[in-house]
């Protein structure tokens, strides 16, 4: 059986006692079914991880911390996805693939053409969904560090806040460019929602810094799109 993995915040040292929060408590005895002297791995999103046993009550669980280690699974290229929202569940659903690809920064963003538009209170409850998911698809994928969930922003604000090296928005009627020839130390992808960029965006991002490209002569879904560009991205410059 593969061991359950799971996040605290939380320092870890041998001999530490976690007391489970009442979600993660019923997750590992309702949904994992987990018993009382199981063995649970929890991580602390600082690169370190600990082996330990589960300890049961009928209300209430903790972790007896046996051993730590200190492990890293991030890619060598720090990626920074900017994703315009989409509708439905395709943000979620984003989210959740680029983290597994090893992306370390997501800025949700509203541009022209998002269906979704959120602010306030809405906007806040949407990028804690966000960031329970990617909690959840490291607990799976074996990343020992969260990758940051910016709040939902305007492009603008998105833009001014990019410090990659390699920039790219991807956009169709673009021709096919070359890769660098030497590895970038960091890279950041735009990519817009259903109905793409308008001009003026797509303007905006080429003043930031940003070229665009386009990965053959298919146009990809706005939650395609960034799976092929991050997975480009780490065959080419990562640890793919």
């Amino acid at each position: 059986m593969r061991i359950p993995r799971i996040y605290l915040d939380t320092p870890l040292h041998a001999g530490a006692v976690l007391a489970l929060p009442d979600e993660r408590f019923n997750y590992l005895k309702t949904v994992l079914r987990l018993r009382d002297g199981f063995s649970v791995r929890v991580f602390n999103g600082q690169d370190q991880e600990a082996d330990a046993v589960l300890r049961l009550d009928k209300r209430s669980g903790q972790l007896i911390v046996q051993h730590c280690t200190a492990r890293s699974a991030e890619s060598p290229l720090h990626i920074h996805l900017l994703q315009a929202l989409g509708k439905g569940e395709k943000m979620d659903w984003v989210v959740q693939k680029a983290v597994e690809l090893g992306v370390q920064r997501i800025s949700p963003i509203a541009t022209d053409r998002s269906v979704v538009e959120l602010a306030g209170e809405r906007a806040e409850r949407r990028q804690q969904r966000y960031r329970d998911i990617a909690i959840g698809a490291c607990e799976q994928c074996g990343r020992n560090r969260l990758p940051v969930i910016d709040p939902i922003q305007s492009l603008d604000t998105a833009l001014g806040s990019v410090t990659a090296d390699l920039r790219w928005v991807l956009h169709p009627a673009t021709a096919p460019v070359a890769a660098p020839a030497s590895r970038p130390p960091s890279a950041a992808i735009l990519i817009g929602p259903e109905g793409g960029f308008s001009a003026e965006e797509l303007a905006a991002a080429a003043r930031a810094g940003f070229q665009p490209i386009t990965f053959g002569p298919r146009i990809l879904r706005t939650e395609t799109a960034p799976l092929v560009a991050l997975t480009a991205l780490q065959l080419q410059f990562g640890d793919f």
